[in-house]
């Protein structure tokens, strides 16, 4: 009976432990440290990149109301307008944000889809950028050639592009531009697509929830 008793002991301590290891938690498993330290940071370029975003697109939308009292008469200059190709790249910039902050939060949670969302991201981000700042720059140029149309206008008075505050204004824009628009895509583009691209470098194993 002894005997009996322990074989029934020994098959239930090997069922708990089978059980046990099979059920073990994933976070017990040797993860990765760079999918957190990644996806943070990401997360907090797409959160400023929507808040920005979104505050920026408000006063392009409402920049003609603002300025159109001090204008004495003239015309509103067609730069401060908003025209369909200025929401189309507003629209398109906030989704990638939002495209963004979808993949940092799946980089901190250790999904692979976290390196195909990245990868779309820059993919998309570098081209929106070149084409958006010409937008810019032409919308510029434009502001620039009213204010000499108009140079008795109060507004055009501050509007000297040689100004140091206009020139401070174009770097801080050229060094966000160079750092959002090209230097963290880059950095995607590399990490994503040329070192880590297998699923378990991700998840630091084989499961995974994709």
């Amino acid at each position: 009976m002894d005997d009996y008793n322990e074989q029934v002991d020994d098959a239930v301590d090997g069922a708990t432990q089978d059980g046990v290891s099979q059920w073990e938690p994933a976070d017990l498993l040797d993860r990765p440290k760079w999918p957190k330290v990644v996806g943070v940071i990401s997360i907090l370029f797409a959160s400023f990149g929507l808040t920005c975003g979104s505050v920026i697109t408000v006063v392009g939308v409402i920049m003609p109301s603002l300025v159109e009292g001090g204008l004495d008469g003239d015309p509103v200059p067609d730069g401060m307008v908003m025209h369909g190709i200025d929401y189309f790249y507003a629209g398109f910039g906030l989704a990638l944000a939002a495209l963004l902050l979808i993949a940092g939060i799946t980089a901190v949670t250790y999904r692979p889809l976290t390196r195909v969302l990245h990868l779309i991201y820059a993919a998309c981000t570098i081209p929106l950028t070149i084409l958006n700042y010409l937008n810019q720059t032409a919308k510029q140029a434009s502001i620039f050639e009213w204010a000499e149309q108009y140079p008795n206008n109060q507004i055009s008075q501050n509007m000297d592009p040689n100004s140091i505050g206009s020139s401070v204004g174009q770097i801080i824009g050229l060094a966000f531009m160079i750092v959002l628009g090209f230097g963290i895509p880059t950095f995607y583009l590399i990490w994503f697509g040329l070192l880590k691209t297998k699923p378990e470098q991700i998840t630091g194993g084989d499961e995974g929830v994709y």
